[in-house]
């Protein structure tokens, strides 16, 4: 057999008895991951973006938006604590209006553009935001997707998968609200969309405001597309929809059980 040949086929194996070894659990579903990444390695990568983003976006200073989006923050991310025990929280409303879109980054990093608050009309909905978008890191979506690229590449014959994961712009801003084609796929935009109706609804918010919010996206897009999941791999809002309803029963039990609990 060929050296170089070899080689790969060890290295490959290598890899395959780390990830099978590697595995976390998402918070919530319960699900099994493969998560080669360590916190250390993804929040340097993210604390890095979200400078950058500070500098290339204005910050907003409407009081409105800003009380708003750190009320609802704190308090999902009291919820939070034990699935993201090492955040430095830090939240930001940048002033970019028309851009209806939020984010959180692992490392406790959330940012809101402006352009969002001309849909959410209460603190409940915006709360449904900023969880979905916090699900995301607790499910450590980013992890997950560096590691199955960093397998990928493994199976190409590249062997190292530090750097050149780190670099290879696997690390992309939460989806857009606004119709774009999203950065994570249908699974785990459904994941993060029953996390984070329990992540509100144990902070206090009432999740009904997710489906509120989910029915204006799904008006959104119907005025911009057909409705037909992106490329079969993004959710329509419309799928989304139907989803936040069957979660709705569990949800609303948590939330009952957090206003007993706040009075």
């Amino acid at each position: 057999m060929e050296p170089n040949k070899l080689l790969r086929m060890v290295a490959v194996a290598s890899l395959l008895i780390l990830t099978f070894s590697s595995c976390s659990t998402v918070p919530v579903t319960g699900r099994k991951q493969i998560n080669l990444m360590s916190d250390t390695e993804v929040v340097k990568m993210t604390k890095a973006a979200f400078e950058q983003m500070k500098r290339q976006y204005p910050t907003s200073n409407d009081p409105r938006m800003n009380d708003w989006l750190l009320n609802v923050s704190e308090r999902i991310s009291q919820q939070v604590f034990w699935d993201m025990p090492l955040a430095e929280w830090e939240f930001i409303v940048f002033d970019v209006p028309g851009q209806i879109n939020a984010f959180a980054m692992p490392g406790g990093k959330v940012g809101v553009f402006s352009g969002l608050f001309d849909m959410v009309e209460t603190q409940d909905e915006l709360a449904s935001v900023i969880a979905h978008e916090i699900a995301h890191v607790t499910a450590r979506h980013t992890h997950e997707r560096m590691s199955q690229a960093g397998i990928l590449k493994a199976g190409s014959g590249i062997t190292s998968i530090g750097t050149s994961i780190a670099t290879g712009g696997m690390i992309n801003m939460a989806p857009s609200m606004s119709g774009q084609l999203a950065a994570w796929d249908r699974a785990k935009e459904m994941e993060a969309d029953q996390i984070g109706m329990m992540y509100m609804a144990r902070a206090g918010y009432n999740p009904n405001a997710a489906i509120r919010v989910m029915e204006k996206m799904a008006a959104m897009d119907s005025g911009l597309s057909s409705g037909q999941a992106w490329n079969s791999t993004h959710p329509s809002s419309q799928e989304r929809l139907d989803a936040l309803h069957a979660y709705l029963g569990e949800a609303m039990e948590a939330y009952e059980k957090a206003k007993k609990m706040q009075f």
